[in-house]
């Protein structure tokens, strides 16, 4: 049995043996069951022990200081008890409609705080955390977790004096205003919570009808007034709220305002995108974009890291496909900015798998002065949606749709290709399906399908490139033989080797740095082209032949149990991506002449394997572009010697004779007739193209050159003797 057989049964053999030992044991008892997670308390946050949070009394840790930078030192009440509102009331927008002109975001508000509880998506269904569609929901960008001890989104605390101590923490006496109920803001006792509002548009065209909810809260020491407005308008992938600060006495007061968080882990069983936060900086009039993990986060939440030099465009959260963030409005510039530091921390940490903690962001102001007839408001927008470039345009935050993620180097040009070429271009292949299905009576196209005409129509436009590159390596492959002959005759003469294999490589024309720039101009195409669709939230959700989500894996069918690396379900298509690069490996390799080359290919062959366990778990939208590629190079390689009529070369890599290595008595092995009906065909299209005469053997007077003299006994490439 030959090596890579028994390499296959040896890899078949352990699946088996893992799935089956897994099964038997959970069976028997034997691997207990994992106990749930514990959430992890948050030693910073106070526990408040009463039912009315307006009430509440705080009790320290003593044991556990808390610091500064997540949590208040002080509660304070409000002057006056609110009324409760009906969890019904405090909505803005709505997630029942997939119309673009309409609302597109569903807001839910909580009056303790009055930040956000809840935010739903209009357009995009919710999923599984094994990333299985599941229709019947909406997707969560914020969930209400209530396990966590965070302030709500969007909620703030007020220190009074407005004096930051030099470490960047609130000194005593910062006001935890999200742990107090808020007045909803009504024009009349009976009035609804949220009215109808309405505003022009900015080239004037026409209106946009809104939504707004306002919330209002007094404290005392200094005697402050606090009004939050939310407003939302149809057709944004977003909403916005301003802030206004009024005092009856003059004050210098400064707030944090706690961003959003919990945001969801997508596709948790195969993702490698959990939680990101990010800052986007101004310098220099460019954005200037800082990305951390949230096992990062964790890491440094003792000593967190703090954004304080350059002024704050945006912060927020991501995952892979969408992402919330908060930015002031108008965008501040050095001389205008009111904030003082941005930073993370973390809403909920998960001790197991600090990857898959809740992190969010923080926004800090400067001090402001209040006082008399001099209220004070800030303004900021927030995005929640897809990172799309259509969609982040409207918010100067483009940046976000580029992939950002396992880029040990950088490609040059590749992200700006993947973003601004090819995903429109895959928008419009699918505008083109959806056409045609259109035609025959379906409503949408396929993505599937888009993938599939996108890698055509890049690999058509590089085909010159990818055929010179393949001409390249057919002749490299041609003169393999002649190589090991060279290297055979003066293997003690290094020198004269050198010099006897530039003469060859110059008899035939041939530049060994020549495949080196085809490859060095596909690379960022190709680069982008992986970017583009492991970044496209088109794919979500978007089926094709058994695959009902392409931004997972291919999910064939569910395993009996977890089996380590591979999980819960068997992927296919990384094994026929495999597959297809050992075909091509095995058509296209030049022949093993010596030991040394032998031994190189079998572990080529090793490695395919174990990269099909290494992208075991990409998006399968991911494996049909490389299965398309390889089909591609596959026929282009095959119809090479066709197209460029030259004589193929059939060389065996026996040489016999006297062992000399002159060429003198070497003679070619001819290889086997092929028995197969395909194999035929292509054995009668390589017969035809060797009766032509072609540009490589025939000089300019139309007759064979004669070959130099120490190379006449020597057997030419691509000649049969």
């Amino acid at each position: 049995m030959s090596s890579p057989k028994r390499m296959v049964m040896f890899f078949v053999l352990a699946m088996t043996i893992m799935v089956g030992s897994n099964m038997i044991m959970a069976r028997l008892g034997l691997i207990p069951k994992p106990a749930p997670a514990e959430p992890a308390v948050n030693a910073a946050k106070p526990a408040v022990v009463a039912s009315d949070p307006a009430k509440a009394v705080v009790k320290a840790d003593p044991t556990k200081p808390a610091p500064a930078t997540i949590n208040p030192t002080q509660v304070v009440k409000a002057k006056a008890e609110p009324t409760l509102a009906k969890p019904t009331e405090l909505v803005l927008g709505a997630s029942d409609n997939s119309d673009p002109s309409a609302y597109q975001l569903e807001v839910h508000f909580d009056q303790l705080g009055a930040g956000v509880s809840q935010l739903l998506s209009a357009r995009f269904d919710g999923e599984t955390p094994d990333g299985v569609p599941d229709r019947k929901t909406r997707l969560q960008l914020i969930t209400d977790d209530r396990l966590s001890l965070a302030p709500k989104s969007f909620a703030i605390t007020v220190q009074p004096t407005g004096r930051p101590v030099e470490d960047g923490a609130f000194p005593t006496g910062e006001f935890a205003l999200d742990t107090i109920r808020w007045e909803v803001v009504r024009d009349k006792a009976d009035s609804p919570a949220v009215k109808a509002i309405s505003k022009t548009l900015a080239d004037k065209s026409g209106q946009v009808e809104g939504q707004e909810i306002a919330f209002r809260t007094t404290i005392e020491s200094p005697n402050l007034t606090i009004t939050k407005r939310f407003r939302i308008w149809k057709g944004q992938n977003g909403f916005e709220f301003d802030m206004t600060f009024e005092g009856d006495k003059d004050a210098t007061i400064a707030y944090r305002l706690f961003g959003p968080h919990g945001i969801p882990i997508e596709g948790e069983s195969y993702t490698a995108n959990f939680r990101d936060v990010f800052f986007g900086q101004i310098k220099a009039g460019a954005t200037e974009l800082v990305t951390r993990q949230s096992a990062d986060v964790v890491k440094n939440k003792a000593d967190p890291e703090r954004l304080q030099a350059l002024p704050i465009k945006y912060l927020g959260v991501e995952n892979q496909y969408f992402t919330v963030f908060l930015e002031p409005e108008p965008t501040p510039t050095p001389e205008t900015r009111w904030d003082r530091e941005a930073l993370a921390f973390v809403a909920r940490e998960d001790s197991k798998a600090p990857q898959k903690s809740d992190v969010g962001v923080q926004f800090s102001s400067i001090p402001l002065n209040v006082g008399p007839n001099r209220p004070v408001t800030h303004t900021f927008r927030i995005f929640a949606g897809p990172k799309t470039s259509d969609a982040l345009t409207p918010y100067g935050a483009t940046e976000l749709a580029s992939y950002r993620k396992n880029q040990w180097f950088n490609i040059p040009f590749a992200s700006s290709l993947a973003q601004h070429v090819i995903a429109p271009m895959l928008d419009r292949i699918y505008g083109l399906t959806k056409s045609v299905a259109q035609l025959v009576g379906l409503k949408n196209g396929n993505y599937g399908i888009s993938i599939i005409l996108l890698t055509m129509t890049v690999r058509l436009i590089m085909f010159p490139i990818g055929r010179k590159q393949a001409m390249i390596s057919k002749k490299m492959q041609d003169l393999q033989p002649y190589l090991a002959e060279i290297k055979e005759k003066y293997k003690d003469d290094k020198e004269r080797q050198t010099k006897e294999t530039f003469a060859l490589y110059k008899e035939h024309g041939f530049n060994p740095a020549a495949g080196c720039l085809p490859a060095l101009i596909q690379l960022p195409i190709f680069v982008g082209l992986w970017q583009a669709l492991n970044n496209s939230v088109a794919l979500r959700h978007s089926g094709f032949l058994y695959i009902k989500n392409l931004a997972a894996p291919d999910m064939l069918f569910t395993l009996p149990a977890d089996v380590p690396v591979v999980g819960r379900y068997f992927n296919l298509l990384p094994f026929l991506v495999v597959s297809l690069m050992l075909v091509q490996t095995k058509l296209f390799a030049p022949p093993a002449i010596t030991d040394e080359a032998r031994m190189q290919q079998k572990m080529m062959k090793y490695m395919m394997v174990f990269m099909a366990f290494m992208f075991y778990k990409v998006p399968s939208g991911l494996g049909i572009y490389f299965i398309t590629s390889s089909l591609w190079q596959v026929c282009e390689r095959l119809l090479l010697p066709k197209i460029t009529k030259k004589k193929p070369a059939a060389i065996d890599a026996a040489f016999t004779g006297d062992g000399s290595g002159n060429g003198s008595t070497a003679k070619l092995v001819p290889p086997p007739k092929p028995t197969g009906w395909l194999a035929k065909k292509l054995e009668n299209l390589l017969d035809q193209a060797n009766n032509e005469r072609t540009i490589r053997n025939t000089g300019a007077t139309g007759r064979d050159p004669a070959p130099p003299e120490r190379n006449r006994n020597r057997p030419r490439p691509g000649k049969r003797r």
